[in-house]
């Protein structure tokens, strides 16, 4: 009997231990403990960037057209030989410029001989009137006015390159009819390529000559060119709404082509001393921006702490804080989305994965 009374208060001893530790364990699990990364907020510089799609473009590109009439005679290049400055391109027939040219020769000299002999007449035995002089020497110089236009046009049937260029194209072949205006070759110069590109009006105050562009083409697997901004239109495109500028690339480089695709990158902004943080640590609630750092609660517990902010520019994943947070604080990043004000935390350290599976 004595021992069946042992195991009934032992059983019961044990029985009401267990249902006050059963008591206990719902205040422990009332406290949801977030693991979270955070990183120190240091001052750094901010810098905004604006991409285009420019064109290759060259400063000499240029159709010869002709300046006189006849038959396209002979060509001295063919399509893709480079010329030299002053190289003959082409020869427009002659041949009746070479006759005009001989006719007015002689009626220059009939005029010539005319006015001489009047005025000698006139100066020396007082015959005939000063009038008759005027008139005969008026003559003689529209006549050798005529010559001299001769001359220039039978220049004119040589076409020579203005510049060291590649013949592009020839837009009449031999024994095509020219005429003044009329298109004959289209010649394009290599030294002086651009890359020209609109740049939205609203960057008008913050984009000059002399700012540097970075610049690269599909086919530059890792080559991106620095290269300065050398012009910049002072005109608006009325339709576009854009501005022209244009970006002088290497000399002498054979991979570049015209109407060749370019992009281009241009800094649009640039702050120094500013407290920049990710956008996916950003929360929207009701009318404020407020992010999440890390902070010592009365209890001296380790907790979130919300914190309204001043937004300022952003690029890409990027946003400045204009107000709201200081250099030295800790920014609660991964782990932000799961947070509330003041809730308790601990800071773990490169397990994003892990914290994002947790929580």
């Amino acid at each position: 009997m004595n021992k069946l009374y042992i195991i009934a208060i032992a059983l019961l001893t044990g029985f009401l231990s267990a249902c006050g530790q059963e008591q206990e364990v719902p205040q422990q699990e009332l406290v949801k403990t977030v693991n979270v990364e955070t990183e120190t907020l240091q001052a750094q510089s901010f810098e905004r960037y604006l991409r285009l799609v420019g064109t290759v473009e060259s400063l000499n590109d240029v159709n010869i057209s002709a300046e006189v009439s006849g038959t396209v005679e002979r060509y001295y290049v063919e399509k893709g030989d480079r010329v030299a400055e002053g190289e003959q391109i082409l020869k427009i027939d002659d041949s009746k410029l070479v006759q005009e040219k001989a006719r007015l020769e002689a009626q220059t000299e009939q005029a010539r001989e005319q006015y001489e002999r009047l005025q000698r007449v006139f100066e020396q035995d007082s015959i005939g009137s000063e009038i008759d002089i005027i008139n005969a020497r008026a003559a003689y110089q529209q006549s050798k006015s005529a010559l001299e236009s001769i001359k220039v046009d039978l220049q004119n049937t040589t076409v020579s390159a203005p510049f060291d260029a590649i013949l592009e194209d020839r837009m009449l072949e031999k024994g095509e009819m020219a005429s003044p205006g009329m298109p004959l070759v289209r010649l394009i110069g290599r030294d002086r390529l651009t890359v020209t590109a609109g740049v939205p009006s609203r960057f008008s105050d913050v984009v000059n000559v002399g700012d540097q562009a970075e610049v690269w083409f599909d086919f530059q697997s890792s080559d991106t060119l620095k290269l300065p901004i050398t012009y910049v239109a002072e005109s608006i495109d009325p339709q576009a709404r854009t501005f022209k500028i244009e970006i002088e690339l290497p000399a002498n480089s054979k991979k570049y082509k015209i109407d060749m695709i370019a992009n281009v990158k241009l800094r649009t902004l640039q702050r120094d001393n500013v407290i920049v943080v990710g956008e996916e640590y950003v929360f929207q609630k009701e009318n404020a921006f407020v992010v999440y750092t890390l902070e010592q609660n009365e209890e001296g517990n380790t907790v979130a702490r919300e914190k309204a902010v001043r937004l300022g520019p952003s690029y890409e994943n990027s946003i400045v804080i204009e107000d709201g947070l200081s250099a030295g604080q800790q920014l609660i990043t991964v782990g932000s989305s799961f947070l509330q004000n003041d809730t308790r935390v601990e800071v773990v350290e490169n397990r994003s994965e892990e914290i994002a599976q947790s929580n």
